[in-house]
Protein backbone atom coordinates (compact mmCIF):
# COMPACT_ATOMS: atom_id res chain seq x y z
CA UNK A 1 0.00 0.00 0.00
CA UNK A 2 1.47 3.65 -1.12
CA UNK A 3 0.72 6.53 1.18
CA UNK A 4 0.62 10.26 -1.24
CA UNK A 5 1.40 13.39 0.31
CA UNK A 6 1.00 16.34 -1.87
CA UNK A 7 1.89 20.15 -1.06
CA UNK A 8 1.73 23.21 -2.96
CA UNK A 9 2.76 26.57 -1.41
CA UNK A 10 3.51 24.30 1.83
CA UNK A 11 -0.28 23.65 2.02
CA UNK A 12 -1.51 20.29 2.19
CA UNK A 13 -4.07 19.03 -0.53
CA UNK A 14 -5.85 16.32 0.13
CA UNK A 15 -6.06 13.54 -2.17
CA UNK A 16 -9.05 10.53 -2.25
CA UNK A 17 -7.68 7.33 -3.18
CA UNK A 18 -8.48 7.32 -6.64
CA UNK A 19 -5.78 10.51 -7.02
CA UNK A 20 -3.35 8.79 -4.70
CA UNK A 21 -3.30 5.34 -6.68
CA UNK A 22 -3.77 7.03 -10.02
CA UNK A 23 -0.06 9.66 -9.12
CA UNK A 24 1.50 6.57 -7.50
CA UNK A 25 1.11 4.63 -11.05
CA UNK A 26 2.05 7.81 -13.42
CA UNK A 27 5.03 8.06 -11.35
CA UNK A 28 6.04 4.43 -11.29
CA UNK A 29 5.78 3.81 -14.71
CA UNK A 30 7.75 6.87 -15.82
CA UNK A 31 10.27 5.61 -13.19
CA UNK A 32 10.19 1.72 -13.98
CA UNK A 33 11.18 2.69 -18.05
CA UNK A 34 14.08 5.28 -16.73
CA UNK A 35 17.56 4.22 -17.18
CA UNK A 36 19.70 3.06 -13.79
CA UNK A 37 16.32 3.03 -11.90
CA UNK A 38 16.59 0.48 -9.16
CA UNK A 39 14.65 -2.73 -9.63
CA UNK A 40 12.89 -2.38 -6.22
CA UNK A 41 11.56 0.50 -5.74
CA UNK A 42 10.98 1.75 -1.61
CA UNK A 43 10.49 5.29 -1.13
CA UNK A 44 10.78 8.32 -3.96
CA UNK A 45 10.77 12.28 -2.90
CA UNK A 46 10.50 14.39 -5.74
CA UNK A 47 10.37 18.07 -5.26
CA UNK A 48 9.52 20.92 -7.82
CA UNK A 49 10.28 24.58 -7.73
CA UNK A 50 8.99 26.26 -10.18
Amino acid sequence: MSSVNLKINEKEIPLNELMENMLTNIILGYLKSAKKTPEEIEHIKIEIEL
